[in-house]
């Protein structure tokens, strides 16, 4: 009994130490993109195409398309390690691959109104990530930030612009532009990385 409490607690030491390594390293790839693409902004004149905030290609793409990766991976782990009830993570591993995977080909870019066919699989996402996350003790702190994180991305993609405007910010070459982006971005990466994070820290608690 003394050795399976001892085993128990030693794994819950080690699972919290990797949730706070994870959440440091994704404060510091925030920070650090974030600082880049201003340097960049305000120095180089966006000449620097790699840290341009207000596009999804070069380091600030690829940052996002690791952050989407890592939460697909940690979904399937989540699925294969957890025996009961499966169904609903296995699902979420698959919406999460296809996601993962449009966001590096830009499939969506060639789909006219892509929003109309995009919205019931990021709904579908959601509420597999709400059911995952939820225990008996509420929902995942990780998981509950992180999709808080991703709706106000989403948001502020959709809606950012026409909200520079009525705020009389009408250069879309100027700062608040480029805040805009950097914050869009910068809240798009921290929000997958902490689902990701979430998710493997409930595939290594939960193996039942």
């Amino acid at each position: 009994m003394m050795s399976g409490v001892s085993s128990r607690t030693a794994g819950d030491v080690g699972t919290d130490r990797f949730t706070r390594l994870g959440i440091g390293v994704t404060i510091v790839v925030v920070l650090a993109g974030a600082v880049a693409q201003l340097i960049s902004y305000r120095f180089f004149g966006q000449r620097i195409q790699a840290l341009d905030a207000r596009s999804d290609g070069g380091v600030v793409g690829a940052i996002g398309d690791v952050a989407l990766a890592a939460a697909a991976v940690a979904a399937w782990i989540l699925a294969a390690r957890v025996r009961s009830a499966r169904l609903v993570p296995v699902v979420l591993a698959v919406l999460l691959t296809f996601l993962a995977a449009d966001k590096v080909v830009g499939l969506h870019d060639d789909i006219p109104h892509w929003l109309a066919f995009y919205l019931p699989v990021l709904l579908a996402t959601f509420i597999c990530l709400v059911a995952v996350g939820r225990g008996p003790a509420g929902m995942d702190r990780l998981i509950g930030t992180g999709l808080a994180l991703l709706a106000f991305s989403f948001l502020l993609h959709l809606f950012g612009e026409r909200l520079l405007l009525g705020l009389g910010a009408g250069n879309t070459t100027g700062l608040a532009y480029e805040l805009k982006a950097v914050v869009k971005h910068g809240t798009e990466v921290a929000g997958y990385l902490l689902i990701a994070l979430g998710l493997f820290r409930l595939g290594f608690r939960h193996n039942s």
